[in-house]
């Protein structure tokens, strides 16, 4: 599956390419219905995007079954969808005879990674269902008569406050999955083993989303770890370089003939460093393949050095490090994505 489009009005949620979040019930009289997907609800009437939704083999087992599986997968077009079925509550009049009040409402959550990231997949959606059931298994069925009486062409003062307070609902449980979201992916690979295959390929993946995962690399990352922090997604017409510490990328552009990039880096600290390494390097299948390496002995304060590197064919992603050389601790990471620096380059000159 693509990735969720977005209109030219929406606010880009920086999270849309690594996690989507559905959250569906049983209705007694349409099938399968979508009752929030995150972060955009706005494709849940598109039948083509919710597609391997309806057909995934999650809805066409008892509980009993998938509970013995733990969570069921459906792999489509370059995402894994892991879903997993419960009961809850209930106490809304159902619309097909032979069921009852208490009738039990059966509720799926999905959750749709990369499969560059699917070794996520089981933590996400198990903590996901965990804090969902934790705070939500009384009042799910209230978001549900909600969205049922949303509907109705005569819409009484008890139905307008059912509507309102299963919306006020519905707006928690947003909330929550949002908050799950944002904290998942650093906390995920805090606790990894990032000596795994898998691992890395899933890490180098974030971090060609723009992620900063450069803790990690640290002989102390699991003490020293902090939260991932996104690179604001709305700088895409340009670049963008955020200061880190002691050092901050001042301009990073490609030469006129095309075969080498130039980056700026000054020394903001008012002592000079000394031994530290810079390393450019571009991720190709998922593993970091080193363009430069070069050594500075001493580096004085307030000095701007300009570092030259070849562009590789058909590589647009790189990797900038400068690298503390007896700690080896991380003290500048950030991405160069070469499309950015093209389109920059035609404005400047426009």
């Amino acid at each position: 599956m693509s990735k969720i489009p977005k209109s030219e009005t929406a606010e880009k949620n920086p999270l849309e390419e690594l996690a989507v979040v559905y959250v569906l019930y049983f209705d007694e009289a349409q099938g399968h219905i979508p009752l929030l997907i995150f972060p955009d609800d706005s494709f849940k009437d598109d039948k083509n995007y919710m597609r391997p939704i309806r057909y995934h083999p999650i809805w066409f087992l008892g509980i009993d079954e998938q509970e013995a599986l733990d969570h069921i997968d459906l792999e489509f077009k370059g995402y894994t969808f892991f879903g997993k079925k419960f009961l809850t509550k209930s106490k809304r009049k159902k619309r097909r005879a032979g069921l009852e009040e208490q009738t039990p409402e059966t509720i799926v959550i999905i959750v749709s990674l990369p499969n560059k990231l699917e070794i996520f997949g089981d933590n996400l959606i198990r903590e996901i269902t965990e804090k969902i059931k934790k705070n939500f298994e009384d009042k799910l069925f209230q978001i549900i008569e909600s969205e049922i009486l949303q509907s109705a062409i005569i819409k009484s003062p008890q139905i307008k406050k059912v509507i309102e307070e299963g919306s006020l609902e519905k707006a928690k449980l947003r909330e929550l999955i949002e908050d799950v979201n944002n904290h998942f992916f650093s906390d995920i690979i805090k606790q990894s083993d990032t000596r795994s295959i898998k691992v890395q390929k899933a890490i180098a993946y974030l971090a060609l989303k723009g992620i900063d995962v450069a803790h990690i690399d640290t002989k102390d990352y699991k003490d020293s770890f902090s939260s991932i922090q996104l690179f604001d997604p709305s700088s895409i017409s340009e670049p963008r370089y955020i200061k880190r510490g002691v050092f901050s990328i001042i301009k990073a552009e490609i030469t006129d003939d095309s075969e080498e990039i130039e980056i700026l880096v000054r020394n903001n600290n008012k002592n000079e460093m000394n031994n530290v390494n810079i390393k450019i390097t571009h991720v190709k299948e998922y593993f970091e393949k080193e363009v430069m390496n070069q050594h500075i002995d001493i580096w004085f304060p307030k000095e701007e050095l300009l570092f030259i590197s070849p562009i590789i064919p058909h590589i647009n992603e790189y990797l900038f490090f400068i690298i503390e050389e007896k700690s080896g601790e991380r003290l500048l990471s950030q991405r160069i994505d070469l499309n950015v620096l093209k389109k920059s380059k035609i404005k400047s000159i426009r």
